[in-house]
């Protein structure tokens, strides 16, 4: 809206003017920091930055800065004299700021210091104070940007061309894959499926200011990030990777496993749906930079996300996990107005996506995103800040996806197929994109004005451009021709085997310390256990809710840690999918965290990070992920359905992930030291009603046991009439009622099972030919149980064995109820287990 500009002037020390002498504010738009520098002045472009970001601060901040800039006259290509501005602005612009909020006379005298707090402890002064001092970052930040923006050499202005133009080369390979039939298996062709960039080309210059290459900076692009991936490795290896993951054939990146395109060697973490999954990935990575950073700067974490994307829980979660704790991250939004078919408006009432960060406490910038320049610095500016410990800042760019959402959906967006071309395809009728959208940023291919804008400063020359679109083209057709050369993939390498166990030696109950009421509890064990880690390794640390500060978790069970190790228990924020999701990252990153879910109930919420991201990551690209998550788990307490589930079977059939559930002190302390030393992630069930139980105390050594491998079995019990298996607290009561069937001349073998996946099939197997009858015996539900898997094991491979069907006792198919006489009747009992055994046995 326009302003008269007696209005915009009152004020102005001095009587001074600024650059609207005598006329209107013009009209601006949500990317005026992006406006060409070569039509634009500094002061211009600095009143347009602070009229989208604070537009009640317009006035005062450009009376600041042309202060500032009459003081100290700068040539605007000048990085040093630019960079020079930022202390006397802050100054300044403090005190004009300050002067502006300030009542005047009158209203001081009417309000007579009766003002009451904003919000409960904080004062208008305290409040206005807060206020001034975002103003005064974000003013720097743009200056800051600006500085940026003057330093970029002519080198890195002609790969920012050049990389523009080798993405939409790339872009236009894929299409041309996908709509000829040049790969081909078996008698039909295969298109492969693919996503295009076209029209966001200009994100190449996100990473130009990063540290690019290994042991540097870590990226996360999606689908319309090809030109970030060839910045951070602009080599024909990284061109033939992007046109083999669309084609599925041998090699990097995946060895057709996935159609994602990733290289973590050189910082790209390779993309991964749902969406908003990476985001967590990368908010651990972020941590583990930060705590391995100690005494020199950190490496950087940068997340992309479309706008649509926004939407999703876990990029909110991610936002805020870093925000809390300063972590050296970046947050990017793509917005191209259509999240797949889906605008904006339905997506989301923000006014700009810059503005969620304010919900965050983190700075925010909305800019050109076909303007490489623009990317370049705002990239560069939120590394700088990440580096020096000022946490993450978030950066909208605002460009428009000028072609379908994937290969397929061009003709549905555009109104017909188009050819792979070095310009836009004109919309026609019939296609879902925005017209007068799409009419607006078909002027601003960001190829063909970033060249001009160049050629208008004599960096390079119209033959120039042609030249590098002709090499471009030149060499993605030599490696898009070694991709179809190239084999399919070999299925016997995917590692997956059906082949029977093989029968060991008859089994032996295993040693253990005996129970003693004088020895250490299931909690301590536990706590002792994740102590040892600690001492051990100092790449190791604990992540969850409640667990630091002087606090130790909701049972007090890390509370005689946290003097020793308070700088290595770290509060999450309330979210089990961050807890996870940091963890899957930090993990990448080199370190070893152990989880923790506060009861395994509430690890739903955290469900894709453990089975759509942790679990996938070493079979689709061999990245390694050694994480624990500790998950206090079952009945027996009178606490609920949502206190007291059993979780294991969600997860059994998840390959990738690993489970043990102990059952003993020992076992406990001894798993942990497995789980904590395995490279792929494992979930450690720890039952709630073992931690204080007094019958199951150990007498337990002060120095860390010998680790139990993980997927080896305890036979805690002798028998040849019948097989008792179980797992958890039911292990106890499966010993107490073999002891009753041994008081009538039954001798029950019991085998706890303690590690669920991978699970000891040997040792089941074994057992139930000895026995010839089993009977199983879990908490859990029997629907879908790992007792009936256990069952569906021994049948098919030991059927000749059996002189009995098998049995499986596990609870009613129902949650778990609170009151104790519901819950007693839910759980399997004593007796009615005992009922079973000697019902098998006289089968």
């Amino acid at each position: 809206m326009a302003i008269p500009s007696a209005t915009f002037h009152a004020g102005l020390p001095g009587g001074r003017r600024c650059f609207l002498a005598e006329g209107r504010i013009p009209a601006m738009t949500a990317t005026t920091e992006a406006a060409t520098r070569s039509s634009t002045t500094l002061l211009g472009r600095f009143a347009a930055f602070v009229a989208e970001r604070h537009p009640f601060a317009l006035r005062s901040a450009v009376a600041a800065m042309d202060m500032v800039l009459a003081a100290r006259p700068t040539d605007e290509r000048d990085f040093a004299g630019i960079d020079a501005l930022r202390e006397p602005l802050r100054r300044i612009l403090n005190q004009t700021l300050a002067d502006a909020l300030s009542p005047d006379a009158s209203a001081a005298q009417k309000l007579k210091g009766e003002v009451p707090e904003t919000t409960p402890r904080v004062s208008v002064t305290e409040r206005l104070r807060q206020a001034v001092a975002a103003v005064v970052v974000d003013c720097d930040g743009f200056v800051r940007r600006e500085a940026i923006a003057a330093s970029l050499t002519v080198d890195e202005k002609l790969e920012m061309l050049r990389g523009m133009i080798l993405t939409r080369a790339v872009d236009n390979r894929l299409k041309q894959f996908f709509t000829g039939g040049e790969v081909r298996y078996g008698n039909a062709s295969f298109q492969g499926k693919g996503f295009r960039s076209l029209g966001q080309e200009a994100i190449y210059a996100a990473p130009m200011r990063l540290r690019r290459g290994p042991q540097g900076d870590v990226i996360s692009p999606l689908i319309r990030d090809l030109g970030a991936v060839l910045c951070m490795r602009n080599a024909p290896e990284t061109v033939r990777m992007v046109l083999n993951a669309q084609m599925g054939k041998a090699g990097p990146p995946m060895d057709g496993k996935d159609l994602h395109v990733g290289d973590w060697e050189w910082g790209i973490l390779p993309a991964m749906a749902p969406l908003g999954s990476p985001s967590l990935t990368i908010a651990g990575i972020a941590m583990a930079f930060s705590m391995k950073s100690v005494g020199k700067q950190p490496r950087v974490a940068v997340s992309f996300i479309g706008e649509g994307g926004t939407s999703l829980g876990e990029w909110h979660e991610a936002i805020n996990a870093c925000a809390v704790r300063k972590l050296p991250a970046i947050f990017c939004v793509q917005n191209n107005q259509t999240a797949l078919a889906t605008p904006v408006p339905e997506n989301s009432a923000a006014r700009v996506f810059a503005d969620k960060a304010v919900g965050y406490g983190i700075p925010a910038v909305t800019i050109d995103g076909t303007d490489p320049e623009a990317i370049a610095a705002a990239f560069g500016w939120a590394a700088e800040r990440a580096r020096s410990g000022d946490g993450p800042a978030l950066i909208e760019l605002l460009s428009m996806r000028m072609c379908g959402h994937a290969h397929h959906d061009d003709m549905l967006y555009l109104g017909k197929d188009p050819q792979p071309s070095w310009s836009y395809s004109p919309l026609t009728e019939g296609g879902y994109a925005d017209r007068e959208c799409y009419e607006y940023w078909r002027q601003k291919d960001p190829i063909a004005t970033y060249a001009a804008k160049l050629e208008a400063q004599g960096v390079v020359d119209s033959d120039d451009v042609d030249d590098w679109k002709r090499e471009a083209e030149e060499m993605v057709e030599r490696e898009a021709r070694a991709v179809i050369e190239a084999p399919w993939p070999d299925p016997s390498a995917m590692g997956l085997s059906g082949a029977p166990a093989p029968s060991p030696a008859i089994l032996k109950v295993e040693d253990a310390p005996p129970f003693d009421p004088r020895g250490k509890t299931f909690l301590e064990a536990v706590m002792l256990g994740v102590g040892d880690a600690l001492r051990s390794d100092p790449r190791t640390f604990v992540y969850g809710e409640d667990v630091g500060g002087t606090y130790g978790n909701a049972f007090l069970l890390l509370r005689p840690l946290l003097g020793e190790f308070g700088d290595r228990i770290i509060n999450s924020i309330l979210s089990e999918g961050a807890t996870l999701g940091v963890c899957v990252g930090a993990a990448l990153a080199g370190m070893r965290p152990i989880g923790e879910i506060q009861f395994n109930d509430f690890v739903a919420t955290g469900f894709n990070q453990l089975v759509n991201n942790a679990a996938k990551i070493r079979y689709r690209w061999g990245g390694s992920v050694p994480m624990v998550v500790r998950m206090p788990w079952g009945g027996l307490r009178h606490a609920g359905p949502y206190h007291s589930q059993n979780t294991e079977a969600w997860f059994y059939r998840t390959p990738g992930l690993k489970i043990v559930a102990p059952s003993t002190p020992h076992d406990a302390r001894a798993l942990m030291a497995s789980a904590v030393a395995d490279e792929d992630p494992v979930l450690y069930y720890e039952h709630i009603a073992l931690y204080r139980d007094p019958r199951v105390k150990q007498t337990i050594s002060d120095e860390p046991p010998q680790p139990i491998p993980i997927g080896k079995a305890a036979l805690r019990r002798a028998g040849k009439d019948l097989a008792i298996i179980s797992y958890g607290a039911y292990v106890h009561v499966a010993m107490r009622v073999g002891e009753k069937l041994a008081a009538d001349g039954i001798e029950a073998a019991v085998l706890d099972l303690r590690s669920l996946m991978p699970l000891d099939r040997e040792a089941v197997l074994t057992l139930a030919r000895q026995c010839n009858r089993v009977l199983i015996v879990h908490e859990d539900t029997r629907t879908g149980s790992i007792g009936e898997s256990v069952a569906a094991i021994i049948q098919e491979q030991a059927f000749d064995h059996l002189d009995a069907p098998i049995r499986i006792l596990g609870s009613l198919d129902t949650p778990v109820p609170y009151s104790p006489p519901l819950e007693e009747e839910f759980l399997p009992s004593e007796e009615e287990i005992e009922r079973a055994a000697r019902e098998l046995v006289a089968y």
